[in-house]
């Protein structure tokens, strides 16, 4: 009798702790079973996130100073008449100068003075015949677009002062000086915050009447206008 007793005890004892390790380890799996699938989310930080944008260079908002080199195409459009014959207009030619000059608070504007060295030679029944070189002394302005951006366009105007110096074997020589206005409009390239390479076209028209006589002969000439195209490159203080 005891010891069926005793049998039924401990029979009773070790099925009441089997039934609450059972339910201990479901009340664990329901609470740690996640309703939401996981997701890692990276952990970003000013330093990391700031190496991922690369800023164009951008200008302040003070002055700053530029000077620059630049050359290209010229083409002069010089008439040259002999009493019986009208030579041709030089062919177009290289040409080569320097610029000095400052940009506006903020990049929108630059103002600077150019010194352009170029020379033409004229044909006549196709021989050289005569040669020109001039020189100019200009004054320009330039609105810039999208200043805050690495590409920027521009458009301008300027003054200046001309010389030309025209002579030629037979034909006498000839020097014509005077005003210049015109204009000229481009693009710029950023490269940094102190490099700037461009590339544009600039159109220069004397303020001569008519044509001019020659020395040495009845030649007379007329230098109209100046185009050229050209490439500059800017280093900015």
């Amino acid at each position: 009798m005891n010891k069926t007793l005793l049998a039924t005890l401990l029979l009773s004892a070790i099925f009441s702790s089997t039934s609450f390790a059972a339910e201990q380890s479901t009340t664990e799996t329901e609470t740690y079973s996640p309703s939401e699938p996981l997701v890692l989310t990276p952990v970003v930080t000013e330093e990391n996130d700031a190496s991922l944008v690369e800023d164009a260079p951008k200008f302040d908002d003070t002055m700053h100073y530029f000077v620059g080199i630049t050359g290209g195409m010229a083409d002069l459009s010089l008439d040259v008449n002999t009493g019986t014959d009208k030579l041709q207009s030089p062919d177009a030619s290289g040409f080569f100068g320097a610029d000095i000059g400052f940009y506006t608070a903020g990049g929108k504007g630059r103002i600077y003075y150019s010194y352009q060295k170029m020379s033409g030679e004229s044909d006549h029944n196709d021989k050289k015949a005569i040669d020109t070189d001039v020189s100019l002394h200009l004054v320009s302005a330039d609105y810039i677009f999208r200043a805050d951006e690495t590409i920027n366009p521009f458009v301008g105007a300027h003054v200046g002062y001309m010389n030309a110096d025209s002579k030629g074997d037979g034909y006498g020589s000839y020097k014509q000086s005077g005003p210049l206005l015109g204009m000229q409009a481009g693009v710029a390239w950023r490269m940094s915050d102190h490099f700037t390479a461009e590339v544009g076209a600039r159109h220069s028209a004397t303020q001569s009447k008519e044509q001019e006589a020659w020395s040495g002969s009845n030649t007379k000439s007329d230098l109209k206008s100046i185009t050229t195209f050209y490439m500059s490159a800017n280093y900015r203080f």
